[in-house]
C-alpha cells in the first residue's frame, strides 16, 4: 500500500508539474504568431496610419510598450505589415481593432477588410464592392463584425469566414459604430449635413429609430450604458464641434466643445484641437468627463505636456487598458506623425515617431 501511495503521489506531482509548465508557456506566449518573421514580446501595440489618399502608403507600426523584445530593434517596427507580409497594406488606413486575439483592419481607399493574427500576419481579406462604398469603422459582438459603409448601410460579417451575411440601411455616410445593450449605434455624418445617430437592433438586424443630434456626428463611445458622441459641426463657425451624451431616455445633452475622446474606467479623456487654416495655427486643450457623476473637469489631465503639443494637430487619443497609459497622436505638416505617451497620472514617458503619415488609431494586445 505504501508503494502504491508513493507512486500515486509521484504521478500527481508529475501532472501538476506538466500543468504549471503548460501555463507558464502560455503566459510567455499567449498569441498566435504563426508565420511571423520576427519574435515579438507579449505586450504589444499596433499603430495604424492612413498614409496619403491614393498613395498606397498606409501602414501599421509595431511598438513594444515594455521595451522587452529579445532583439531590441524589434521594440519598434515602422511597418510590421510590410515586414510580415512582403506587400503594402493599401490605401487609407481607416480603422483597426482587436477581437478574440485577432487584428481587423479597414482600408477605406482600397475598400478592403483584413484579418491578421496577433503578429500582423494576414490570414484573410474581404473586398467591398462599389455598391457597398468605402468601409469606415467597425464594431464586434458575438462572432460578428459590423462595418459601416459609405453607401449608407451597415454590413454584418462573420468574423471567422469574413463573409457578409446581411446589410441594414441607416442614413448617409455612416461613420463610427458602437454596441450597447443589444443595440448598435451609428453616427450618420451625411458627409457634413447629417444630424442623426441610427439605432439598430442586433437580434433582428433592423433599424429601430434615428436620434437627432448636432450636425455632422462622427465619433461614438459607450460608457455606463450610455452613448457619447462628437459631432464635427461645420468644422468651426457657425456650428462648432460638440461633445454630447445620449441619455438612457433617448434625449441628447450637449456638454462641451471637443474634437477627440477616449474612455477608460468611467472617465472620458477629451481633446479639443482647433486649427485656423488661414493662419496655419493650432491650439489644443485637454480635459475630462466623469460618466458616473456626469461632471465635466476642465482641468487638464496632463501634468508635464511638451510645449509643442499645444500647437500640433491632434489626430486622436487611445489608452492602454493594461496600465492606463495615455497615447496622444498628432502630426505637423506632411512628415510622419508623432505619438506622445503619458502614464496614467499624466506624466510624459516619451515621444516617438509613429512610423508613417497621419496616425489614425492605436490598439493594444
Amino acid at each position: 500500500m505504501k508503494v502504491k501511495s508513493l507512486l500515486w503521489s509521484a504521478l500527481c506531482m508529475l501532472a501538476l508539474s506538466v500543468m504549471f509548465s503548460s501555463c507558464g508557456d502560455d503566459d510567455k506566449n499567449p498569441w498566435d504568431d504563426n508565420g511571423s518573421t520576427v519574435e515579438l514580446p507579449q505586450h504589444r501595440a499596433f499603430i495604424l496610419y492612413e498614409g496619403v489618399s491614393k498613395g498606397n502608403n498606409a501602414g501599421i507600426a509595431f511598438y513594444a510598450p515594455n521595451k522587452d523584445a529579445k532583439d531590441k530593434k524589434n521594440n519598434f517596427i515602422s511597418n510590421i505589415y510590410l515586414k510580415q507580409n512582403n506587400k503594402n497594406l493599401g490605401d487609407t488606413g481607416q480603422d483597426i481593432m482587436e477581437y478574440e486575439d485577432k487584428i481587423y483592419v479597414l482600408l477605406s481607399g482600397s475598400q478592403i477588410m483584413l484579418r491578421l493574427n496577433a503578429a500582423g500576419v494576414e490570414e484573410a481579406r474581404l473586398s467591398f464592392t462599389e455598391e457597398d462604398g468605402a468601409p469606415r469603422y467597425m464594431e464586434a459582438e458575438d462572432g460578428k463584425i459590423y462595418v459601416t459603409l459609405y453607401s449608407g448601410r451597415v454590413a454584418r460579417i462573420n468574423a471567422n469566414t469574413l463573409k457578409i451575411e446581411a446589410y441594414v440601411g441607416v442614413n448617409n455616410n455612416p461613420e463610427q459604430i458602437v454596441e450597447a445593450n443589444g443595440k448598435l449605434y451609428v453616427a450618420n455624418s451625411g458627409w457634413g449635413p447629417g444630424t442623426t445617430v441610427s439605432v439598430i437592433d442586433i437580434a433582428t438586424f433592423t433599424k429601430d429609430k434615428d436620434i437627432e443630434v448636432i450636425q455632422n456626428p462622427n465619433l461614438l463611445l459607450e460608457s455606463n450604458d450610455e452613448i457619447y458622441l462628437i459631432s464635427f459641426g461645420t468644422f468651426g463657425d457657425p456650428v462648432p464641434y460638440a461633445f454630447q451624451r445620449i441619455k438612457s431616455d433617448g434625449t441628447v445633452e450637449n456638454i462641451a466643445v471637443a474634437t477627440h475622446f477616449v474612455e477608460h474606467n468611467d472617465i472620458i479623456y477629451l481633446a479639443n484641437s482647433v486649427t485656423d487654416w488661414k493662419a496655419e495655427t493650432t491650439t489644443n486643450s485637454f480635459f475630462s468627463y466623469n460618466t458616473k457623476t456626469h461632471q465635466l473637469n476642465n482641468a487638464t489631465f496632463l501634468k508635464n505636456m511638451p510645449q509643442e503639443l499645444n500647437s500640433v494637430i491632434v489626430r486622436g487619443i487611445n489608452i492602454d487598458d493594461q496600465n492606463g497609459d495615455i497615447y496622444i497622436y498628432a502630426y505637423s505638416g506632411v512628415t510622419n506623425g508623432d505619438v506622445y505617451r503619458f502614464n496614467s497620472s499624466g506624466s510624459l514617458i516619451e515621444k516617438f515617431d509613429c512610423g508613417g503619415i497621419f496616425p489614425s488609431k492605436i490598439i493594444f494586445l
